[in-house]
């Protein structure tokens, strides 16, 4: 795994001018520079249980609540993992500075990174006979259907994963690249973000997201005082 550790947060946009015209690559942002890339079903707290188990119990209960209903577990388990279950799907954005927020809007006496991965994008037939509980390999990428606002301003992609408590980074194929963020520099930096459009408001375009922008907002009024 290459690592690139930033100096200054202007550094963004040096570090990201490689995949200005590439469309293939996939980034995740974690505000802890010290995690691995594993799934919630596949963390501490929910290792020793069964997820698929865990999503059995959750989509019995929550089709009542669902707007729409869908063909394929893997299109509920996408609507689940947004909305907090522990699955074994992780998160992805086709947008580099989505995951940059991820990066640095939480911990912020601890060192953040993100992760940029070219996946070779083979052809799956996601049909309603696909189960994710099964796979024929470590992890496979998937680009969901459409089920959230979250998910859609979030340019959401996901990888599958076989085992849930193997980290990526132990069983990805290709270069996996890792941008270390110095805690220093994430405010900063969640300042830059927010002047590009970035922040909790557009990550959540919901009640929760306007409060938590808003709460962000005035946590931080001095700094906007003290602007010429």
């Amino acid at each position: 795994m290459y690592k690139i550790t930033l100096s200054r947060a202007e550094e963004i946009h040096e570090v990201l001018k490689p995949y200005v015209k590439k469309s293939a690559y996939k980034f995740r942002g974690q505000s802890d520079a010290r995690w691995g890339l594993v799934p919630k079903a596949g963390r501490k707290t929910f290792n020793n249980a069964y997820d698929k188990e865990i999503f059995r119990h959750w989509k019995r209960r929550a089709i009542g609540l669902l707007k729409r209903n869908y063909d394929r577990d893997i299109d509920y388990l996408a609507v689940a993992q947004h909305t907090g279950l522990p699955t074994r799907l992780l998160d992805w954005s086709h947008n580099p500075l989505i995951a940059f927020f991820f990066a640095v809007n939480e911990n912020e006496n601890i060192d953040g990174a993100i992760y940029a991965y070219k996946p070779n994008l083979e052809e799956i037939n996601f049909d309603e006979s696909f189960n994710p509980f099964r796979l024929a390999r470590d992890y496979i990428f998937y680009q969901p259907f459409s089920t959230s606002n979250r998910l859609d301003n979030q340019f959401g992609h996901f990888t599958v994963h076989n085992s849930p408590t193997t980290p990526f980074e132990d069983v990805c194929q290709g270069d996996l690249i890792k941008i270390i963020i110095p805690h220093s520099l994430k405010k900063d930096i969640l300042f830059n973000l927010n002047q590009y459009g970035i922040n909790n408001l557009s990550i959540y375009p919901d009640l929760e997201g306007l409060a938590k922008h808003l709460s962000w907002f005035y946590e931080n009024f001095g700094e906007w005082q003290s602007a010429p």
